[in-house]
């Protein structure tokens, strides 16, 4: 159990991507009537604002995704890391979510703070990550740990 499972590492950070790319388009969507409701315009409005990623070349696109897979790879390396202590499971995997939030809100209040991007827009997508982070790694604390293997009889 202390040993990390390097290629299910690498697993499951990928799982932790597909699926957080899937729900970010989801929860923008859902979001995008909230934001607009309460801030007069969508976090995508906002953030075109900020950034115009139509002018993004496919070296600006790889190397985002890239950063994306690596910060799931260390969120899931972080899961395995905490397992010794807290157990296999829903625990651990909210226990890192905790930390990944914390993480993603320093990191936007940070933005907010320079005025690299507007107030409004970082707490819109704080609440965003703070409800997709926790689902993904559920997900990925699943793929991590695997089918779980039925115990052999002995005759």
């Amino acid at each position: 159990m202390n040993e990390i499972k390097v290629g299910r590492m690498f697993l499951a950070a990928s799982a932790m991507f597909i699926v957080w790319i899937a729900l970010e388009i989801l929860a923008q969507s859902i979001f995008a009537l909230i934001a607009e409701r309460f801030f007069l315009q969508t976090s995508e409005e906002m953030w075109r604002q900020v950034v115009d990623v139509s002018q993004w070349t496919g070296l600006n696109t790889a190397v985002n995704t890239f950063i994306t897979v690596v910060n799931c790879t260390i969120l899931i390396w972080l899961y395995a890391s905490l397992r010794p202590m807290y157990g296999v499971g829903a625990k651990t995997a909210l226990i890192t979510s905790a930390f990944g939030i914390a993480w993603l809100f320093s990191i936007f209040a940070s933005l907010a703070n320079l005025g690299l991007i507007p107030p409004q827009l970082a707490l819109l997508d704080g609440v965003i990550e703070a409800i997709e982070l926790p689902i993904v790694m559920f997900v990925a604390a699943s793929v991590y740990e695997g089918p779980e293997k039925e115990p052999q009889e002995t005759e």
